[in-house]
């Protein structure tokens, strides 16, 4: 006789839990997080910036330009690929693109910062609902952002101020540069072991209406720890994980509230 579920039930279980849960803001009570997944979250309407980036990515991914880029291993060797592999590797999907560009549109976030652009394609995203945005993209391997910088001067609608270099030196000049910050974008996938120190350093320069996004937030079990971290930050009342992505607010008139959301 077997008393407990075998691995596989028990996992489809938790999976099933999961999509449920939450689904459609049943079984949530605050105002703010029910808008949230139902109006942003599980909206499925497209807008038309989305096709002009899917295109571009199309058109990069057929690229076989060269790039040498270090070993993220070991950074004195040197690794070999084509601008098509690394697009098809290291750019965002559409499905979490979308959902950068519906999160900034709907909280009209206009101060932003991105840790991490790689090939520039989620950045396309987060800045493409209006023309009147201010981002700094940083981005600490230089071939990736010879890549990105290609892909804005062809699609992007705002100037995207691209800086090169250390996520630990650029970006307190980058915070002090823009004052207060409305959206921040912790797209660092093979250095998350700052993620926590750079989420600590942003911290003076949020306000009530301060959104973050982490991705890749259960890659592995250091992501894992720090997110755990971030959610039982002081500052944080809010915290929604979308199993690969996680979203973090800062409003001080909301309860203190963990989600976890399907998507």
């Amino acid at each position: 006789m077997r008393f407990f579920p075998k691995v596989n039930t028990l996992k489809k279980s938790i999976l099933l839990y999961r999509g449920i849960r939450y689904r459609k803001g049943h079984g949530v009570h605050s105002p703010f997080a029910f808008n949230l997944i139902t109006k942003v979250i599980e909206e499925k309407c497209s807008y038309y910036s989305f096709q002009d980036i899917e295109l571009l990515r199309k058109q990069l991914l057929y690229s076989e330009d060269p790039v040498s880029y270090p070993d993220r291993r070991n950074p004195e060797k040197m690794r070999k690929s084509t601008i098509g592999n690394l697009v098809k590797r290291e750019a965002i999907n559409r499905k979490r693109g979308e959902l950068l560009f519906k999160l900034t549109n709907y909280f009209q976030s206009k101060r932003m910062i991105q840790l991490g652009p790689t090939m520039g394609i989620s950045t396309l995203y987060m800045t493409a609902y209006a023309s009147d945005i201010r981002c700094i993209a940083i981005e600490s391997v230089p071939e990736f952002a010879a890549v990105a910088c290609q892909v804005f001067s062809k699609t992007a609608c705002n100037p995207i101020d691209l800086r090169i270099g250390s996520y630990q030196q650029l970006l307190p000049r980058a915070l002090n540069e823009l004052g207060k910050v409305d959206f921040i974008f912790f797209n660092a996938l093979h250095e998350q072991e700052y993620n926590l120190e750079l989420f600590k350093n942003c911290l003076p320069y949020v306000h009530d209406e301060t959104l973050f996004v982490f991705n890749g937030i259960r890659m592995n079990k250091e992501s894992r720890d720090y997110w755990k971290k971030i959610c039982a930050h002081p500052q944080v009342t809010v915290s929604v994980d979308l199993y690969a992505m996680g979203l973090v607010f800062f409003n001080r008139k909301l309860h203190k509230r963990n989600y976890i959301v399907y998507f």
